[in-house]
């Protein structure tokens, strides 16, 4: 017959009910005190209809010591278990906070940084158990605790193994009534699980993790319905829903994380939390490091501007640098060359075709300026310098062919020459070669300069 607790009941000579701290499908939660240790403890006591199950209480003591055996400040400390009566029940330490189920129920949703924070501190308390070889396999955020420590929150993990071993071997109807009415379990549960098969593994707990997530960042479930059948049709089948308002990247995340195939799925809960983190950096809300190792390959990578490679723009730099330079030595070089010519003749250095730099056309003298020594009427006296002075002379007449670049250039260098200026150092090309001639002493460049040392 079903025993009824209530406070102040003793179990096994050491434990004494203080006060109910909730009930559910699998039985109740009690606050007790130790009486040999005097200090406070929480029981959890098993409905006996749900331990009456062939096997079950075998069943859950090895799974109790199993779950007793995790050491993780993110799992709840299992202190005894044992039988009373025909009512297994199950020692923890006595946690002061609140579940995730009752925060979201208050808050509705949570950032996407508080939401990476809880599930890496839940992947650990899962990477523990699995290495054990322990799977939850009712996951879900009731059986997420959140206590303070000090200046920081802890998520702790509860009930390791104890629903599925409980369950009377049908993983469907865990968390559910007789009539089939949802308890919340089965939103949680992966496909795998709603087929009833009996392979499940840790990949299972990733799922439901998964949904955790979801749930946190949205305040929705993925899959929702009131009828069972319903549920789990659209847990097996359904689309992977968008994650309303979530962060860019997170709808990917999801898509890996609720994979069908198991093997599709991120292979540990490490993992998982690693890939979540990486989102949150990536966020405007970023407040968790980022790990070097992470892979996704379905995780689509928030576009942000990229900054040009450190050679890239130093070699702009230099490249910068150095025609700054040329135009400062070469506008140096002009200026000083300009400096060096006499006005008018700095056209016919440059290789000019200006008649200007042609001397005029030779006047025959007149017998009698011949015989005197007079110079003939209308010629330039001696050291005049109509031809190079840059006063404009008379255009040639149509018949006179106009002087050549070499001809203009090489009159050009030696007039300067002859009257002490230096021609410049261009290369010795085209029409500047006829210059460098004239300074070698190819031609008569006193004569031609109409000048005189």
């Amino acid at each position: 017959m079903a025993r009824d607790f209530s406070a102040g009941d003793v179990l096994a000579q050491k434990f004494r009910l203080v006060s109910q701290l909730g009930a559910g499908g699998m039985g109740s939660v009690w606050r007790a005190e130790h009486l040999l240790l005097q200090s406070p403890v929480a029981i959890k006591l098993i409905h006996e209809r749900v331990a009456s199950a062939p096997g079950a209480v075998d069943r859950f003591l090895n799974e109790a010591r199993a779950a007793a055996a995790l050491r993780s400040p993110h799992v709840i400390q299992v202190l005894d278990f044992g039988v009373e009566g025909t009512t297994p029940y199950l020692v923890m330490e006595l946690l002061e906070g609140e579940s995730l189920a009752t925060r979201l129920g208050r808050v509705s949703r949570l950032s996407l940084d508080e939401t990476a924070r809880i599930v890496s501190q839940v992947a650990r308390a899962l990477t523990r158990a699995h290495e054990s070889g322990v799977v939850h396999r009712d996951l879900k955020p009731d059986n997420v605790f959140l206590v303070k420590n000090q200046d920081e929150e802890l998520a702790k993990v509860l009930d390791f193994g104890i629903a599925k071993t409980l369950a009377t071997g049908d993983t469907t109807t865990a968390g559910l009534t007789q009539t089939g009415a949802v308890l919340g379990t089965p939103h949680y549960m992966s496909p795998e699980q709603a087929r009833g098969r009996s392979d499940v593994d840790h990949r299972s707990d990733l799922w439901s993790l998964g949904v955790i997530a979801y749930q946190c960042v949205t305040g929705l479930r993925p899959f929702d319905s009131a009828i069972l059948g319903d549920l789990l049709l659209k847990i097996c089948a359904d689309p992977i829903p968008a994650a309303p308002g979530a962060p860019p990247g997170f709808d990917g995340w999801l898509a890996r994380a609720l994979a069908r195939d198991p093997s599709q799925r991120f292979q540990s809960a490490t993992e998982m939390a690693d890939a979540l983190r990486a989102l949150t950096s990536h966020s405007p809300s970023a407040g968790v490091t980022v790990p070097t190792h992470v892979r996704i390959d379905s995780l689509p990578a928030p576009r942000r501007p990229s900054a040009a490679p450190l050679w890239v723009t130093l070699g702009a730099a230099v490249l910068l640098l150095v025609l700054g330079v040329v135009g400062v030595v070469g506008a140096y070089l002009i200026g000083a060359f300009d400096r060096s010519v006499p006005a008018g003749s700095a056209s016919a250095a440059l290789g000019s075709d200006a008649p200007l730099l042609a001397s005029a056309p030779p006047t025959a003298p007149s017998p009698s300026g011949a015989a005197s020594g007079k110079p003939p009427s209308g010629a330039a006296p001696k050291g005049s310098r109509t031809a190079a002075s840059g006063t404009a002379s008379p255009a040639p007449t149509a018949s006179a062919p106009a002087p050549s670049s070499s001809d203009a250039c090489a009159k050009a260098c030696a007039k300067l020459q002859a009257c002490g200026y230096k021609c410049p150092a261009f290369p010795c090309v085209g029409p500047y070669k006829a210059i460098a001639d004239c300074v070698n002493g190819k031609s008569n460049c006193l004569e031609m300069a109409g000048c005189s040392k």
